[in-house]
């Protein structure tokens, strides 16, 4: 089993994060590593549509991800008060009851781009990058901004707010969502993605890239960029699969990019001093299959996602890259899926992950005493905190059970061994209703996730 590595190019080593309590893959299994994102307590969720709360055939193939939000632990948008100093919060009394500050818990300390400011009653709140958050008392759902519920892009339900949204046709993209509540001035959504603050050169930017598990830089292209960890000279030893990532005849140092004149004449972009390259390999938008080929060089991450320790990342033939337990074991997600609406669940990246549909089903699989035999929850330790996309379910005994964006997270005992994949797609049908009963008298269908057609309940791999 190959762990995952990538170049430390924002500038906290292994050692700092340990000094400061940090836990989790990044820290435990790899040697450098860009900047974790979040701290303990602090999680992201992709707002709208991205939250897949629509199961028609526009959400199931294309799934939205164009914003992700700093949100708290229960997954509520984080903003910023323009009129808030740096280091200082200064929204309180009626403002803060519209406007509620995100408390730090006892013992926090900063972490990254993440630090603390007083209140005036004694208390700390979170800031980022210098500004103290806050999240919105009329945002009621995860992925929400604004007070818009991403809730209204789906099939007709109630929102956290308990008031009915969505509905209309399915498949129709968004539904009968109401028009877009207007933003609030003064007041800034506090974006992990696309708002990064590095400054690029043109024909690169930063992208997420789920194979490498964090945002990372992309050429024009969006194809994923690779930092060799040495002397460019090594070079002539590399895999001929490794592309230089060229710039321009006209290009200009720009930031902590730079450029290499190499012995063919060609300007190659590097990084904080490492040259870059894409990879052959890769084949769309979001590919890293040039993880592991050489040790020296990794996916160029600016901003690495939160791992437990007891989570990898494992490359499989055909399906790419899915998330296993520490030893290599798959995990799967319970999915709520239309069958009318495809999908491609045996391709390659044929499972999105839809935060929406993994809260609404939870720990709640609609298995049996003989099923739960073989599907077992994936713990979670008695410490665990929700970070980044990763949040905690707690299941009827006490213990904890690892919840991955939206989706608690199982094992098969029908798995032995890395790679095996025998529980993927296993499926039973859900009905609305039982057989002869009126669809419209019953109010909440299955799990929570309306499903206008042919649906069921898969078990599916878990992609990052």
């Amino acid at each position: 089993m190959k762990t995952q590595k990538f170049l430390q190019l924002a500038g906290i080593s292994v050692a700092a994060m340990a000094a400061m309590g940090v836990t989790g893959a990044m820290a435990a299994k790899s040697q450098t590593f860009g900047t974790l994102l979040t701290p303990p307590g602090i999680t992201t969720e992709v707002l709208g549509k991205g939250q897949g709360y629509d199961l028609g055939k526009q959400t199931v193939a294309a799934q939205i991800r164009d914003d992700i939000a700093f949100t708290d632990a229960k997954g509520l948008t984080l903003y910023t008060n323009d009129a808030d100093p740096v280091g200082k919060a200064t929204c309180v009394d009626e403002c803060a009851k519209s406007w509620i500050p995100v408390a730090a818990p006892k013992g926090s300390k900063g972490f990254g781009e993440w630090s603390l400011v007083k209140r005036t009653d004694g208390t700390q709140q979170w800031a980022y990058k210098g500004k103290a958050v806050y999240h919105f008392v009329k945002d009621v759902d995860p992925g929400s901004v604004w007070g818009n519920s991403p809730a209204r892009f789906g099939g007709r339900r109630k929102n956290g707010a308990g008031e009915y949204v969505g509905g209309g046709f399915r498949g129709g993209g968004a539904r009968n969502a109401a028009p877009d509540l207007k933003p609030v001035d003064g007041w800034t959504p506090a974006l992990a993605f696309p708002s990064t603050g590095i400054d690029v050169p043109a024909g690169i930017t930063v992208k997420e890239v789920p194979d490498a598990t964090g945002l990372a830089l992309v050429d024009y292209r969006n194809r994923t960029l690779y930092a060799l960890d040495g002397d460019v000279k090594r070079e002539k030893k590399l895999d001929s699969s490794w592309v230089p990532a060229a710039a321009a005849q006209l290009a200009e140092p720009k930031g902590d990019f730079t450029l290499i004149m190499r012995e063919d004449g060609i300007k190659q972009w590097a990084y904080k001093g490492r040259a870059l390259f894409t990879s052959s390999t890769d084949l769309a938008p979001g590919d890293a299959n040039g993880i592991g080929v050489d040790k020296k060089v990794a996916p160029a991450v600016v901003y690495a996602y939160f791992m437990p320790d007891n989570v990898s990342v494992q490359n499989t033939p055909g399906q790419g890259r899915i998330l296993a337990t520490a030893s290599g074991i798959t995990l799967y997600k319970r999915e709520g899926v239309v069958h009318q609406s495809g999908g491609g669940h045996s391709l390659r990246r044929g499972h999105p992950n839809r935060p929406a549909v993994g809260r609404d089903i939870g720990i709640n699989v609609k298995c049996g005493e003989e099923c739960l035999q073989v599907w077992r929850p994936y713990t979670a330790p008695a410490n665990a905190q929700p970070q980044g996309f990763w949040n905690i379910a707690l299941r009827p005994d006490g213990t904890k059970q690892w919840v991955y964006q939206g989706y608690a997270l199982w094992t098969y005992g029908g798995d032995k061994k890395p790679n095996d994949m025998k529980g993927n797609d296993d499926f039973t049908y859900a009905y609305a209703a039982p057989p002869g009963v009126d669809k419209e008298s019953v109010k909440d269908l299955d799990v929570g996730t309306p499903m206008d057609g042919a649906s069921a309940l898969h078990w599916s791999i878990v992609v990052p």
